[in-house]
């Protein structure tokens, strides 16, 4: 799977459950693009992530982690 990262609005990673952000953190690009890249990575590599056309998103939940990446609108 290929994430282009210059459309993504900001990243989430964090323990499995809400994604409020009391269990993770979010990242924007302009914040910190490594964190960014980091994400958008584990993301690429895991063949169970998936896309929600509606929420713009990629994401996966693995037992101990939640990624996304959250596009452009």
């Amino acid at each position: 799977m290929q994430i282009d990262i210059n459309a993504i609005k900001q990243v989430y990673s964090g323990k499995p459950g809400c994604m409020c952000g009391c269990k993770g953190k979010y990242a924007k690009p302009a914040e910190s693009m490594r964190s960014v890249k980091i994400i958008v990575g584990k993301l690429e590599r895991n063949p169970e992530t998936q896309y929600d056309a509606q929420a713009k998103c990629f994401y996966v939940q693995t037992p101990t982690r939640k990624l996304a990446a959250f596009l452009e609108e």
